[in-house]
């Protein structure tokens, strides 16, 4: 692995926290929905640690959550969207 790599990692693993820590803190949002985005977070982490073939499924989730977020959470809207930006310059 290289430096850009480890870079890449160690950022998506920070943006993955922060978005987690905002998911919990979060008091707009409902309990099923908080449940699907915090299932997403660790499926991403997992993503990156295995290269699961489960990467396309995910990061159609996180895009369309994203897009949905935009107007009611943007600061959850802009956390995915890191994370989407980080994924796509890994190549996953």
């Amino acid at each position: 692995m290289d430096s850009k790599d480890a870079k890449d990692r160690e950022e998506l693993r920070t943006r993955l926290e922060g978005l987690h820590a905002d998911l919990q803190s979060a008091s707009e949002i409902t309990a099923s929905e908080r449940e699907v985005l915090s299932n997403l977070v660790v499926g991403v982490l997992r993503l990156d640690a295995e290269k699961a073939p489960a990467e396309h499924h995910l990061r159609e989730i996180l895009e369309e959550k994203s897009s949905a977020y935009e107007v009611k959470y943007p600061k959850l809207a802009f956390a995915m969207r890191q994370v989407l930006d980080i994924l796509s310059r890994m190549g996953i």
